[in-house]
């Protein structure tokens, strides 16, 4: 009875098992193709992901296989496991017997080694800035946005956020890599301010750090709406006046519609007093609901800015 794969491997009579190739390489023979991993090396998060494969390694803990190949000029390249070797050779210079590191060769096309590292499922996820940069160079390759959602199981939707977002200006990514934007407030800004994006966005930042909060959401650069129950309220009010209007009424209203904005300045037209006055009421709700949150915000940047005195303050003393 065969007790181990290799045996399971080679047992006719056992054709659901398959051996594979498996390579050791030593950690200084492996390469890696300049910008071809879209991590960036001095995010702290990064750092701190090499620093847990050192450990591994010095601690003797298991540590899977990298995906490799062999370019044109005979290196050992790597498509999967950047942060893994980099973490052997940390832990190599701090004393560890690191000899060689398991490896399994990649077969693919250029393109194919793309999504592999999309697509990497092991420890720390790309963050949303790389995961836009490898889309674009997916595009630039020939891919169509469906093609490339397919293949990334992700929506269409989705992938065309991401190319909105890896084709900004440089002073967008500055504020999305430093974290002071989150990547969709970045996109939402970029819908709404194109080319201007990047300055609306550092006003943004000034005034979530004025009210003590580290990071711009999606939720600050969208335009303020009232709550649903109001708008609710607007419409029904709105509704209200329209059903006021006979044909004579309509008709008025057409051939106003054939005027220019400026011919009809200082023009009146009749409405029915109650539906105009329960519109009225709703945009005042919805006036007040705005004042509000406002008002909340001023208060947030009022006690954000007490704090930092009586920080400085409590630091001289």
């Amino acid at each position: 009875m065969a007790t181990s794969l290799k045996a399971l491997a080679a047992d006719a009579d056992t054709p659901g098992v398959k051996k594979t190739d498996l390579y050791r390489v030593a950690p200084h023979l492996l390469h890696e193709t300049e910008g071809f991993n879209l991590r960036d090396y001095n995010d702290p998060d990064v750092v701190s992901h090499i620093e847990a494969f050192a450990n591994s390694y010095l601690n003797g803990a298991y540590v899977p296989p990298l995906v490799v190949r062999v370019d044109d000029s005979g290196n050992v390249t790597i498509v999967e496991g950047h942060c893994r070797r980099r973490g052997a050779l940390l832990a190599v210079e701090r004393g560890a017997e690191v000899a060689f590191l398991d490896c399994l060769p990649f077969k693919g096309n250029d393109i194919e080694r793309v999504e592999v590292m999309l697509r990497s499922a092991e420890g720390l996820k790309l963050k949303p800035l790389a995961i836009a940069e490898g889309y674009l160079r997916l595009h630039r390759m020939g891919h169509t946005n469906s093609l490339i959602a397919k293949r990334q199981n992700k929506t269409v939707a989705h992938v065309e956020q991401m190319l909105l977002l890896a084709n900004a200006n440089s002073d967008v990514h500055k504020l999305v890599r430093s974290g002071a934007v989150a990547a969709y407030a970045a996109i939402e800004a970029l819908r709404a301010h194109g080319e201007k994006a990047g300055q609306f966005l550092s006003g943004k930042v000034d005034e979530a750090q004025s009210t003590g909060k580290k990071t711009v959401t999606r939720k600050d650069v969208k335009e303020w709406l009232p709550p649903r129950k109001i708008v609710g309220g607007m419409f029904n009010s709105l509704h209200g006046v329209v059903n006021t209007f006979n044909s004579k009424k309509r008709r008025e209203l057409a051939e106003l519609e054939k005027l220019a904005p400026e011919q009809l300045k200082g023009m009146t037209i009749e409405v029915d007093a109650a539906a105009m006055l329960g519109l009225y009421k709703s945009w005042a709700a919805a006036d007040e609901a705005h004042k509000s949150k406002l008002n909340e915000t001023r208060v947030k940047q009022e006690k954000a800015t007490q704090q930092q005195i009586e920080g400085i303050e409590g630091g001289q003393a």
